[in-house]
């Protein structure tokens, strides 16, 4: 393992991943927008998280994706990132909510 705990990473957040997290949120807000603002803030400060020691989170297996990824579960949801340490990037690339069936 990486000995990454004084290291910064860069957060970078794929377009995707970004459009799920807004799906997600626009959802909980049909039913509560006091819960979407939570859920927000919630994933936003996992997210920010990863800035150090993203090595903490475990390697996670896809079906399809090809390369290595890591998972930060979150309640019900999970953030799938890769890391580049070479560049000191965390790249976030799948927001996903557990009940549901995506193959990546």
């Amino acid at each position: 393992m990486i000995d990454d705990a004084e290291k910064q990473y860069v957060i970078e957040v794929h377009d995707y991943a970004n459009d799920m997290l807004l799906s997600h949120i626009r959802f909980v807000a049909s039913v509560s927008v006091p819960a979407a603002r939570k859920l927000r803030n919630t994933l936003y400060n996992a997210i920010k998280s990863l800035e150090t020691m993203p090595h903490r989170c475990p390697v996670y297996q896809t079906r399809r994706a090809f390369g290595s990824y890591r998972r930060l579960i979150i309640g019900r949801y999970q953030i799938i990132f890769s890391i580049n340490d070479i560049e000191g990037i965390v790249l976030i690339r799948y927001i996903l909510d557990s009940r549901q069936d995506i193959d990546i």
